[in-house]
């Protein structure tokens, strides 16, 4: 069989055109990958937000709760007053355990919007 010009040109053009396509499926299959990946970093910080607004509601309530038995306590007397205000101190540890939680949650967030950023 003889080999012509334009068959040998063919050839060259087939495996150029299987080379680009080559290509175009790593491109494709890249792009999926950080859009899976950016995907993904937006779930975790809306995960994280939420769990942001539970602790600010958790921790406006325990304020609330705090600042109603320190006033109580102040109209009570003795052995009441005592247990109203011990109760009071725990309330405020708790919010300040709390408080630091949402904090550290607070990091958390600004580090994945930092790596959300570099996921483009």
């Amino acid at each position: 069989m003889p080999l012509s010009k334009e068959l040998l040109n063919a050839a060259k053009s087939a495996r150029s055109r299987y080379r680009l396509h080559l290509d175009e499926e790593k491109k494709r299959k890249a792009s999926e990958l950080q859009c899976q990946k950016r995907k993904a970093a937006e779930e975790d910080i809306q995960q994280l937000n939420k769990k942001k607004k539970t602790l600010v509601d958790v921790c406006s309530s325990l304020d609330k709760d705090a600042d109603l038995c320190a006033e109580e306590a102040e109209r009570k007397s003795g052995s009441q007053m005592a247990q109203l205000i011990s109760k009071s101190n725990a309330l405020r540890r708790r919010l300040k355990d709390k408080q630091k939680e949402k904090e550290d949650l607070e990091e958390e967030i600004a580090k994945k919007v930092v790596q959300l950023g570099h996921i483009n």
